[in-house]
């Protein structure tokens, strides 16, 4: 019996071993299995967590219409916005809608889902080709009244056909919002009719959304046996973990402002090889990085010293019915527990206790309001700078709450929140501005006096840092010291490295590309990718400045090396930077791109670009992807299957400018080429019979008429676009743009008057002087001409466009 109890010993520890030791990490394994079962399933030995899910927003996300899930008010409502009075009424049993539809006449719908909880609900209807629209006439939920939800920086009547209306592209519940909103979501999207056949295993966000499919771990569950697997562990995504990346990484598919990149997430699965985030780039953030436009919380979550700490989402939020776990300044003190009360006391914050300046969250988590009425926090979790205010003009908390406090004129009580302020200041408000640096600066002077720097804790390198570069960027100062900086600091968020070198493609200068092309092999696919599009960008641009000077566009030995360094990466392990090599190789001119190439690498490029273009089609039911595998084909030579990519892009969104100058540029070619084949049909220099100089000519006019068909509309849906933009401070790529079009036109005052206003909106870029500067010369206006080129030549006296352009203006004097 002695012997027994130790064997009896070892064989406990050896099963408790295995059971911790179990073949598996974040998830199952790639043989393993496994099936969506519902929460029903679930909810048989997890009962307690259910509970918790039900009513949480999760649980709201979405559902079909009925009085249970109906927030609103329908009992013979209406609603007047821009000149349309909607009613909302009920028909029975169901919940319908009399509005403005998609031809611009008043008709019935019927809601047949709700969309969100609270602060507001939202309503879907669906129409044709399974294409189910969320309407803006919303419920706000909290002061139970109907509102309409305009666009952001509309304030006008949207036009049918504008794909802002209700019934546009971007309302679109299927290519939008459905994948975040419900579990198991699939698309069933069909490019041939352009119809959706869109499904899911449960209509909300439920227990497999974030635990992945459970078929599996219902399975072992159920069998005899230790509830474990040697070879699929608990048959589940492995979410507690001691790394918060496993837990984080499940939840930031949907908590972010992402492209997919590729199918099949699941939990489990790393982000970055599924998708493509934003990154903390103008105008999504501010120059430093705080939030300006809604960044859904991860990829400011990824700038905070919380995230590099190891603090997950379910620090503070229970997973399951998403509520915070403490109260008030509980939140944070829970976790940042001081003896002497260190943080939640007036000696650090300065403020009466039980005040709004007394909250951990109103200096470190300043909230933006989005949608009408959605407070939303900024995970960043930063220490004020007022400091940095003064320099950048950026945000500060301080300066947010203080607002509230100033005397405000007519125009100004039409600010609903700091934001609109700022925005007010950039577009030329000037007692905005006044009103905003006098209280910034009183916010540094109290800072500065409360926490003096011999006192202060290191402070945040980059977000001065981040600040400046765009500062420079935006005023054409050479920026690449900031940026490399940025970039290579181990210490800086990834999030972070990764937009720095993203925004090394905006330089001009060698050790730009030096820079980037270091950052292609980066551990991190974020930084990696990013710095494959600047060594892209760069390469072009260095190749661009031969067009003045060579015959024949080559890439110099320095060069070379940074090409290779981009085939080098078809053999990288990590999908998205492989596609992401093949993709900015096939930019390069096709002489040089094939001379990078041998026959192993070919093959490997070839097969790269494929899985590029497969992946385009994650998102095959927006023109975007569609616009991208054109570009593709275009620099692969495909012109016919170009051509297909660009219709298509203008089935799928007619009402989108854009894919038409695309398609018009490639027509262009196609005459051209017909052009050629009337001079020398053979290459032996022999003529063209009448009959077939006929037949090319008719065919040459009917491309020439589709031609100006497509711009002309591109044109007019670029007016719209620049009418919307037109009273916005950064809006000089649009004036651009459309002068561009206008010149195709044959338009040249609106050509001049937007290649104006692009100037005067960014005096130093040297795009718009160039644009300028070729414009004055083609009208042989030289006299305009000469402060344009002048001011270039200052820029970079050496570079041969410039140089060209000089040449041209002294043969006119």
């Amino acid at each position: 019996m002695k012997r027994a109890l130790p064997f009896a010993t070892l064989l406990i520890l050896i099963a408790i071993t295995g059971y911790l030791l179990a073949d598996y990490y974040q998830g199952p394994p790639a043989d393993a299995v496994a099936t969506y079962i519902g929460r029903d399933n679930c909810a048989t030995c997890h009962q307690e967590q259910v509970e918790l899910f039900i009513g949480s927003h999760h649980d709201q996300a979405m559902d079909i219409a009925t009085p249970e899930s109906v927030k609103a008010d329908f009992d013979d409502q209406s609603l007047e916005h821009y000149g349309i009075t909607s009613r909302m009424f009920r028909d029975g049993d169901r919940y319908m809608v009399n509005t403005e539809g998609p031809d611009g006449k008043m008709q019935d719908f019927e809601v047949k889902y709700t969309f969100g909880t609270e602060p507001l609900q939202q309503f879907m209807v669906e129409l044709d080709r399974g294409r189910v629209q969320v309407l803006r006439l919303s419920w706000d939920t909290v002061a139970k009244k109907w509102f309409y939800l305009s666009p952001p920086d509309v304030d006008e009547k949207l036009d049918p056909t504008d794909p802002l209306h209700w019934t546009g592209v971007t309302q679109n519940w299927n290519v939008s919002c459905a994948e975040c909103h419900s579990t198991n979501l699939q698309k069933n999207f069909d490019i041939a009719t352009v119809s959706w056949n869109t499904s899911w295993s449960e209509i909300d966000v439920s227990c497999e959304a974030c635990h992945g499919p459970a078929s599996l771990h219902e399975e072992i569950a159920s069998s005899k046996g230790l509830f474990w697997d040697r070879h699929h562990g608990k048959g589940l995504t492995k979410l507690k973990t001691t790394n918060n990346l496993d837990q984080i990484q499940a939840c930031a598919p949907c908590h972010s402002r992402r492209t997919v990149t590729a199918t099949n997430y699941k939990p489990g699965c790393n982000f970055d090889d599924y998708h493509a985030l934003q990154l903390a780039t103008e105008p999504l953030y501010f120059a430093d990085g705080q939030i300006r436009d809604e960044d859904y919380v991860h990829g400011s979550f990824l700038q905070s010293k919380m995230f590099h700490s190891g603090i997950k989402c379910s620090d503070c939020h229970d997973p399951h019915s998403l509520k915070l776990k403490h109260d008030g300044n509980q939140v944070c003190t829970s976790c940042h527990q001081h003896p002497t009360g260190k943080y939640d006391t007036k000696a650090h914050h300065f403020h009466e206790p039980g005040t709004a300046g007394a909250a951990c969250v109103n200096c470190h988590m300043p909230t933006t309001t989005y949608m009408a009425v959605d407070h939303r926090r900024d995970h960043s979790f930063r220490v004020p700078r007022p400091d940095l205010s003064t320099l950048n003009g950026t945000p500060n908390s301080c300066t947010q709450c203080h607002l509230e406090l100033e005397p405000k004129t007519e125009q100004q009580k039409q600010y609903a929140q700091y934001l609109d302020w700022i925005i007010a200041a950039e577009n030329g408000d000037a007692a905005a501005k006044e009103t905003l640096e006098r209280v910034n600066q009183q916010m540094a002077t109290a800072t500065a006096k409360w926490y003096p720097a011999e006192t202060s804790p290191p402070k945040t390198a980059y977000y001065p840092e981040l600040a400046e570069a765009q500062r420079k960027i935006r005023d054409s100062e050479p920026a690449t010291e900031t940026l490399s900086k940025l970039a290579f600091d181990a210490a800086n968020p990834a999030i972070i490295r990764a937009t720095a070198a993203q925004l090394l493609a905006t330089q001009t200068d060698e050790k730009a590309l030096d820079v980037a092309n270091r950052l292609v092999t980066d551990p991190d696919i974020k930084v990696a990718v990013a710095a494959i599009a600047s060594t892209e960008n760069l390469l072009l641009n260095a190749l661009n400045q031969q067009l003045y000077s060579a015959s024949e566009m080559k890439l110099e030995s320095g060069m070379i090396a940074k090409a290779l360094s981009l085939v080098s990466l078809l053999d990288d392990d990590r999908a998205r930077v492989r596609m992401e090599a093949a993709r900015a190789l096939t930019s390069l001119p096709e002489n040089i791109r094939y001379s990078l190439l041998n026959t192993e690498r070919r093959s490997k490029f070839e097969t790269a670009i494929r899985e590029y273009c497969q992946s385009l089609m994650v998102m095959s039911d927006t023109a975007g992807a569609h616009m991208m595998l054109g570009n593709i084909h275009e620099r692969l030579g495909q012109a016919e299957q170009a051509a297909d990519d660009y219709r298509k892009a203008i089935e799928i969104e007619p009402y989108l400018a854009g894919p038409r100058s695309n398609l018009a540029a490639l027509l262009d070619n196609k005459i051209r080429s017909l052009q050629m084949q009337l001079q020398n049909p053979s290459g032996s220099g022999a003529g063209v019979s009448a009959g077939q100089f006929k037949a090319v000519s008719e065919q040459m006019a009917r491309l020439q008429k589709r031609i100006d068909e497509l711009r002309s509309e591109d044109h007019q849906r670029l007016a719209v676009d620049l009418k919307r933009a037109a009273s916005l401070p950064n809006a000089h790529a649009l004036h651009y743009r459309f002068a561009m079009s206008a010149y195709l036109q044959r338009d040249m005052n609106d050509t001049e008057k937007h290649m104006k206003i692009a100037y005067e909106q960014q005096p130093d870029n040297p795009r718009y002087a160039m644009g300028l500067a070729t414009f004055y010369l083609q009208m042989n206006d030289a006299k305009k001409a000469v402060p344009f080129v002048e001011q270039l030549l200052d820029i970079s006296p050496d570079d041969p466009g410039y140089q060209a352009l000089k040449r041209q203006l002294d043969s006119m004097r």
